[in-house]
């Protein structure tokens, strides 16, 4: 990343000044294993973790009812962060740690194996931890409540050594049944001063109420608000905080739409939020869609296998995909594993969630393996097929070649090409196959499957991914989920490939100014002082996209679509403050620019109101100095101008300066207007005439079609004692078109 950044929101309730955090035994171990003498990536660790554990509850308090949520990039060490939090949760006297590890067992097996690996759980003579996975219904199989009973009992006693005190922690799968078990086990226990974290790995998933939709709309009918009725996996996590007199969930996720848009009394919303800082050789969204741009490759619409497109032959950009993968997995081979190289080399196969057509990939991939390894390892020299298969990897070298250019020469790679394809595991994972890889058992691998392979799913040195699927409903969170390519590859970027359609080409690309945008958001929310229940829900979101599902949310989402139109303020004169404070920073924004002002072109025979002076301003400056000073209160004028101001920030961020263009319509002189139910009846002058000869195009003619332009009017309204009312009207051109998508609240 270009950028790094250090973020902790906190928040008023759960931030105890007394609660110093430590770092001991068992995180320092921890991070020492993981980054080694690398100090840097260790301290940043260290300092974003210990913001996390600072809002957590004070284990010497008797009761802490908190949720947070961890807001990281996609495969940028979310896992890192929560095995560190469980570890430095240990140092600190926690006496339970709870993972809620995913949906799946391939999910909850892969969350227990890696906690389990990197604490070094079970190795030494004094242990620290006693780790349970999926505890059994106490009444059929006793054990694990005897276990945590016991252990629970040592933390009591009041002469029990330190090191004879062991953490619980418990891995268990977001599953009806799993969860109900723990929950009984949990409630035949003495919970009692009992510090417990509760870890809600892929917190946005399963764990939202999918009923809160409906509950609402039944309200709205009814005009009755019933007992809300909860979806069984959010009513299990309910009871589950229910029942720990002291705890803090913590939700981490990649894609927080669904936890910052429910409504802000669930007991699942947030009121505190960390970011978390991936490491200099992350790569994400940026570096794959918008800064390197050999990586994304089209799939032609011809090529993608559907109902309506059937064929039988595997698509060229399919064998080109396996070609420079192939290629990638032989360099990497020879090289060992060494700098720049992972332990392993894999591509993904993503076509649809349909199990029958990954059997199509899965048959195609396996045919051209198969026809591959045969003719170059068994074919003679002089043999045609060997020959064309020979001059079609010497072009896909060729694109490597191009942008990794550390890789060796092509005769060289040919010598063991044919072992290397050989030697590549092909495998399918779904929910027929199952969807468990051993990383261990081989070099390369080519995975063919579809949601098995999303959210949570680590995919070992992914370097190719080919993924020809439909964008569904268009969910930004499930999309972005998808993208398993990103990661840190910073050392072969140069070797990925990313093979999509030019739907979702343009659908990663959008979600990444969606992503910065919550990010900055939350970084301006956090210098605000307030509490994360204040922040304004608005975020920049391709109108291409839908927010997150819809059952989750309790409240209606408001779409607000900028670009080749004017935007108008309908009721600046709300209270005397604001139109005092709006009249000073217009004039001082005049003053300041009044030689850059001229009188505009027009018809000789206008009048005096028709005309104008017009200034060229850099856009940033316009910005800084007078769209974002300005204030505008009334409901209807509010959400919609922060809106604007937002669209505009995002893009004077993104791209290079440019300039702008200020009307000041009528020279600044007042102009007279009607209000019509408290509100502006019309702000721009019309056409005149109508007919014939035109005199004046009309205010909304006024602008630069393709840059901002902003009007600045001052008005008296007629029959009421408001007079020099400033205000303005901003034409945002259609190659600066954005869709904003909102929910203020109350």
């Amino acid at each position: 990343m270009s950028k790094t950044e250090n973020i902790n929101i906190m928040s008023s309730s759960s931030n105890d000044d007394n609660w110093i955090p430590e770092y001991g035994e068992e995180s320092e171990k921890l991070l020492n294993k993981i980054f080694g003498d690398d100090t840097d990536a260790k301290d940043k660790v260290k300092e974003e973790t210990y913001h996390i554990m600072k809002l957590c509850g004070n284990p010497n308090e008797e009761t802490n009812n908190d949720t947070g949520l961890v807001f990281g990039y996609v495969q940028s060490g979310k896992t890192l962060s929560f095995t560190t939090l469980t570890a430095l949760a240990r140092d600190n006297n926690y006496q339970i740690v709870i993972v809620l590890a995913g949906i799946s067992t391939n999910l909850v097996n892969q969350s227990f194996n890696r906690l389990q690996n990197d604490l070094d759980i079970n190795q030494g003579f004094h242990r620290k931890w006693v780790m349970l996975n999926n505890p059994k219904d106490p009444i059929k199989n006793p054990q694990d409540k005897n276990t945590i009973q016991r252990e629970l009992q040592n933390w009591k006693k009041p002469n029990t050594p330190d090191d004879f005190k062991k953490t619980l922690l418990i891995t268990v799968m977001k599953n009806t049944s799993h969860l109900k078990n723990l929950l009984a086990v949990l409630k035949k226990l003495d919970l009692s001063n009992v510090p417990t974290l509760i870890i809600d790995d892929e917190g946005d998933q399963a764990s939202m109420n999918t009923k809160a939709s409906s509950n609402a709309k039944r309200a709205k009918e009814t005009g009755v608000h019933t007992e809300q009725e909860m979806s069984t996996i959010y009513s299990r996590i309910r009871d589950l905080k229910n029942i720990l007199p002291h705890h803090t969930l913590i939700q981490y996720t990649a894609t927080p739409q669904a936890p910052l848009f429910i409504h802000i009394l669930d007991n699942l919303s947030p009121n505190f939020i960390q970011l978390l800082t991936p490491g200099y050789k992350y790569t994400g969204g940026r570096a794959f869609c918008l800064e390197n741009h050999f990586i994304i490759r089209d799939i032609p619409y011809s090529e993608i296998y559907s109902d309506d497109n059937t064929f039988q032959e595997a698509p060229e950009t399919l064998q080109e995909a396996m070609r420079i993968f192939f290629l990638s997995v032989t360099s990497g081979y020879l090289l060992g594993n060494k700098k720049g190289n992972p332990k392993n080399r894999s591509m993904m196969v993503h076509p649809s969630r349909l199990v029958e057509e990954h059997d199509i990939y899965y048959d195609w991939v396996t045919h051209i393996k198969s026809l591959w390894e045969k003719v170059l390892l068994e074919r003679d020299d002089s043999d045609e097929t060997k020959l064309q298969i020979i001059s079609e990897f010497k072009e896909s070298y060729k694109d490597l070649k191009a942008t990794a250019p550390e890789i060796q020469p092509f005769e060289v790679l040919l010598e063991t090409l044919g072992h290397n394809i050989s030697n590549t595991a092909v495998e399918q994972l779904n929910s027929r196959a199952g969807s468990s890889v051993d990383w261990k058992s081989n070099y390369s691998f080519i995975l063919v499957g579809g949601q098995a392979m999303d959210r949570g799913f680590t995919v070992e040195g992914l370097t190719i991914t080919y993924m020809p699927r439909s964008m569904g409903v268009g969910n930004a969170d499930t999309i972005q989920q998808r993208a398993r390519f990103f990661g840190y590859k910073k050392d072969f970027l140069g070797h990925c490939r990313v093979y999509l359609d030019a739907e979702n080409i343009h659908l990663f690309s959008e979600y990444v100014n969606h992503e910065e945008d919550i990010r900055k958001k939350l970084l301006e929310h956090k210098l605000s002082g307030q509490h994360l229940n204040e922040m304004e829900r608005k975020f920049v979101l391709n109108e291409m996209f839908r927010l997150t599902r819809k059952n989750v949310l309790s409240e209606d989402l408001t779409r607000t679509t900028f670009g080749n139109k004017w935007v108008r303020i309908r009721a600046p004169h709300d209270s005397e403050i604001i139109i005092e404070s709006n009249r000073t920073i217009v004039d001082r924004f005049i003053e300041k620019y009044k030689q850059e002002f001229s009188e505009n072109e027009g018809h000789k025979d206008r009048t005096e109101e028709q005309k104008h002076l017009i200034a060229q301003i850099p856009l940033k400056d316009l910005f800084t100095e007078l769209l974002n000073e300005l204030k505008f209160t009334r409901q209807t004028d509010s959400t919609t101008y922060t809106n604007l101001k937002s669209v505009i920030d995002l893009y004077t961020d993104e791209f290079p300066p440019e300039d702008s263009f200020v009307n000041l319509i009528a020279k600044g002189k007042p102009r007279t207007r009607r209000l019509k139910k408290d509100e502006i009846q019309q702000l721009f002058q019309g056409k005149n005439p109508r007919t014939g000869e035109v005199i004046y195009p009309g205010d909304e003619k006024i602008k630069t079609d393709d840059s901002v332009t902003v009007q600045i009017h001052n008005l008296d309204f007629r029959d009421t004692d408001f007079e020099n009312i400033a205000t303005i009207a901003v034409w945002i051109p259609a190659r600066l078109s954005q869709s904003l998508i909102s929910k203020i609240n109350a």
